[in-house]
């Protein structure tokens, strides 16, 4: 009869090391395990992020709209190329104005659409000034405005505005990068996950901005012809940029300081009331018309007191016929704002 052992065999992920028992081993060969499970998620995130990166634009602004904007500017900058006139403002500017239909009806020179989707007129004021004007020079600004950019309780105005003040992309063009970003820009030129992470962040972005052809470097496609508002937007505009409509405080400031630094530089501005869908945009309002009202009154004041050309889209006998949703144009509608506004210029030069 052969001796029974006198100890256990020897586990190679359960070795015990000092008497410390088994359960050492077991804790370390399960961190291995736990090691190689992570190391192996990170690569194929990794191999994942890198597909998903060649369909994606440059976010390092947050927005991908931005970025492409400011690699348009740039590079209009590098040819030694300015704007003779900028155009400014939220969705309702940038879905709206096609430059070189404006640049042939008005013959005023080279336009460029500077209209940023969501953006309010503290995220304004700091684009045009710190980053528009000193990459393409204009000689006139003009101002699209509507009654979500002056409401100073917008949750949304604050949300858009926040993401764009704190974004790498701006850090680096104002040269304010932290340790942090510098140290994420960098693992972003070697690792695809770190790139297109304000992606992961928002998968709704990435569902919408992601091409397998390549980064989609269009500024607008047109989402319809016919007249129809998503009830999510609808209920986006109402509780989260108009919700709590409040004038006069920081969005009329911001509007105030841009002019007056626009001026101080010797650029034109001209103030552009967007045209809307009069039965359902301003039902949207918390108190419908009255607010609405009361924004015009302010925005007239405000440009009647400086002297500032002011043009009203909205003088027009506007239908659903040229809107997809009650403040964006469709293809009749856009073609008919640019005459418009074209004809409306020519009379202010």
């Amino acid at each position: 009869m052969s001796a029974l052992p006198t100890s256990t065999p020897t586990d190679p992920e359960l070795e015990v090391i000092d008497g410390e028992g088994a359960s050492f081993g077991i804790l370390r060969g399960r961190g291995g395990k736990v090691a190689s499970i992570t190391l192996a998620v990170l690569l194929a995130s990794e191999l994942a992020a890198r597909v998903l990166a060649g369909g994606l634009p440059n976010p390092d602004w947050n927005f991908p709209q931005t970025d492409r904007k400011v690699a348009q500017m740039e590079a209009l900058a590098a040819d030694g190329k300015t704007a003779d006139v900028v155009l400014i403002g939220n969705s309702s500017v940038n879905a709206a104005f096609i430059t070189e239909d404006l640049e042939t009806m008005s013959g005023l020179g080279s336009f460029y659409n500077a209209g940023l989707d969501g953006s309010s007129m503290r995220l304004t004021e700091d684009w045009t000034l710190n980053v528009v004007v000193p990459l393409i020079a204009p000689k006139t600004v003009v101002i699209g405005l509507t009654s979500r950019d002056l409401n100073d309780a917008s949750s949304s105005n604050a949300e858009v505005f926040e993401k764009y003040l704190t974004s790498r992309g701006r850090a680096r063009f104002m040269g304010e990068e932290t340790m942090g970003q510098q140290v994420q820009r960098s693992l972003g030129e070697v690792s695809a996950l770190v790139r297109i992470s304000p992606f992961i962040r928002d998968p709704a972005s990435l569902v919408t901005q992601y091409n397998p052809d390549g980064p989609n470097t269009g500024e607008f496609i047109l989402p319809g012809e016919d007249y129809n508002p998503r009830p999510l937007d609808i209920t986006r505009t109402r509780e989260r940029a108009l919700n709590d409509f409040t004038l006069g405080g920081i969005e009329t400031e911001s509007l105030t300081r841009l002019v007056a630094e626009l001026e101080a530089q010797g650029i034109e501005v001209i103030v552009v009331e967007m045209p809307y869908v009069a039965e359902d945009y301003l039902d949207l309002h918390p108190n419908g018309v009255a607010d609405y009202e009361a924004y015009r009154t302010a925005v007239k004041s405000f440009t009647d007191s400086r002297g500032l050309p002011y043009i009203d889209l909205t003088d027009y006998p506007w239908t659903t016929g040229e809107f997809y949703d009650f403040l964006h144009v469709n293809s009749a509608g856009i073609a008919l704002v640019n005459s418009m506004l074209a004809e409306a210029l020519v009379a202010t030069s």
